[in-house]
């Protein structure tokens, strides 16, 4: 990153890219309109008052940020780490995600659904009643990731480490079990997929 300040933003900004910043206020009431964000640092920044259409994020890091209801639906986040983010009910419809982090994150009812993952890492965050249903995941990393009352269906997960995760209440079909890993406390709540009945 060549330039580093500290900057607010705070005008209506369509069809651009904007490039080597770091924000630390966002002002209420604007627009992001088809915009790209490359190179940028987010911190202790609250996007709940701004109105996001069509925003991509490339080599992008979020600290303390709050992205909460907003939509990157059929949009690229790539080379991106979210830190101590509030997700809560962001979506991800069909996007495009590569080499990102998401970090001790609130991201409870974010919806995944249709997302082409290639190398995400979901470490230490609540998923909670989260969407991901025909998912393609590829090197899809989770650590600790509270999967509660999730729906997971239709999707790709092969290889995916669900050990230490919590996956109480979970709906899940038999073609996203498919190659993943759990521990021997989880089949319970894996094992009526088969037609099993536990007595």
């Amino acid at each position: 990153m060549k330039v580093i300040y500290l900057d607010i933003l705070n005008d209506n900004i369509e069809d651009e890219t904007i490039s080597d910043k770091v924000f630390n206020d966002i002002k209420n009431g604007i627009k992001l309109k088809d915009v790209t964000f490359e190179n940028c640092i987010f911190k202790n920044v609250n996007f709940n008052e701004v109105d996001i259409d069509g925003v991509d994020f490339i080599n992008v890091k979020f600290e303390n940020v709050d992205l909460s209801n907003k939509n990157f639906d059929e949009r690229l986040v790539r080379d991106t780490v979210f830190n101590n983010c509030k997700l809560f009910g962001t979506s991800f419809i069909d996007a495009y995600i590569k080499n990102v982090v998401i970090n001790d994150s609130l991201a409870r009812y974010i919806n995944l659904s249709g997302a082409k993952v290639n190398n995400l890492k979901i470490i230490n965050c609540d998923f909670s009643d989260s969407s991901l249903i025909d998912l393609k995941a590829k090197k899809l990393y989770l650590d600790s990731v509270n999967f509660k009352n999730s729906e997971i269906l239709n999707s790709k997960l092969e290889n995916a480490d669900f050990s230490n995760s919590n996956i109480d209440g979970i709906n899940i079909d038999k073609f996203s079990v498919k190659g993943i890993y759990i521990n021997e406390f989880q089949c319970v709540n894996i094992i009526g997929l088969l037609g099993v009945n536990i007595k």
